[in-house]
């Protein structure tokens, strides 16, 4: 059976399929293949007779991808902070110049383990790209002809690092120039079982990284003080909440957001100061707030 060509405007590219979608990436690692190697001494001197190879190893497959082109990823947000799992089944797919399925790659028993979120910043124009790992179990080549659907998301409008809106309860906002990437990572650990032994992993609730904002202008010296406040009452952190929203490149236009349930205050560090009386940097500070709970909303797009 001859290859399923690509859409002209979509070759080139690299895809996933989930569940029967054909879903766009950005870019693609697939996972290592390696095999441990024994090496018991027993030789003679400059002999390496003695090596042997042992079992197989599967590492982990790492997709980049743009959020309002790949719909799964609001659940699989929800996913890790919630603590359950599932194993499923997904295919790579890279096509060539011609538009053709260059290679197929079909990886069963897929856990997600990683989420990786970008860093947001007023002064750059890259594209808004979450970065996800994910544990197969098994990997085999697919045969030719094996897309059945042409891809879907392709004409989603992408969100930028430097779009952003964010809110806190009770704190000014309009002054933070930066947000550091935030991480989901899953606990994974591991007992063997039976009379084989055999590894069993078990995978726990994701834990993610404290909401670290670059504070600025005139929002500083309400976070300086709300810091100072703080310290000198030795009250507790208050819980607080936030949204970080995605625009249009009018700014006015929400595309999704990120929401989060914060600790609260955890942290306020003063940036550097100098004597050269440099305005343009201005006073600054970084807070962290840790993170209890997060959700991504995708806003669909208009038909």
């Amino acid at each position: 059976m001859a290859e399923q060509a690509l859409a002209t405007r979509l070759i080139g590219s690299s895809y996933l399929n989930v569940e029967g979608d054909i879903l766009p990436l950005v870019d693609y690692t697939l996972p290592d293949i390696s095999w441990s190697i024994h090496e018991p001494g027993s030789a003679l001197p400059g002999s390496r007779s003695d090596i042997q190879i042992g079992e197989a190893a599967l590492g982990k497959l790492v997709i980049s991808v743009q959020p309002p082109a790949f719909p799964p990823l609001t659940k699989w947000v929800h996913e890790l902070t919630d603590g359950g799992h599932r194993q499923f089944d997904l295919e790579v797919l890279r096509a060539d110049p011609d538009g053709n399925i260059q290679e197929g790659v079909r990886l069963s028993g897929c856990v997600l383990t990683e989420l990786h979120f970008p860093p947001c910043a007023a002064t750059q124009k890259d594209a808004y790209v979450v970065r996800a790992v994910l544990q197969p179990e098994r990997i085999a080549a697919l045969p030719s002809g094996s897309l059945k659907k042409q891809p879907i998301g392709t004409k989603q409008r992408p969100w930028l690092v430097s779009g952003f809106r964010l809110s806190i309860d009770g704190l000014p906002t309009g002054s933070i120039s930066k947000i550091d990437g935030i991480d989901l990572i899953r606990d994974i650990a591991s007992r063997r079982v039976g009379e084989l032994r055999e590894p069993l992993p078990y995978y726990g609730i994701a834990r993610c990284s404290p909401l670290v904002l670059t504070i600025g202008g005139r929002d500083y010296p309400a976070w300086r003080d709300y810091a100072l406040k703080r310290l000198t009452e030795g009250t507790p952190a208050s819980a607080l909440a936030a949204r970080l929203a995605f625009l249009d490149a009018s700014l006015k236009k929400e595309l999704g957001s990120l929401q989060f349930s914060l600790a609260g205050l955890a942290g306020f560090q003063f940036a550097r100061a100098t004597s050269r009386g440099d305005e343009a940097a201005g006073l600054q500070g970084i807070a962290r707030l840790p993170v209890q709970d997060i959700k991504l909303e995708v806003v669909p797009p208009q038909s």
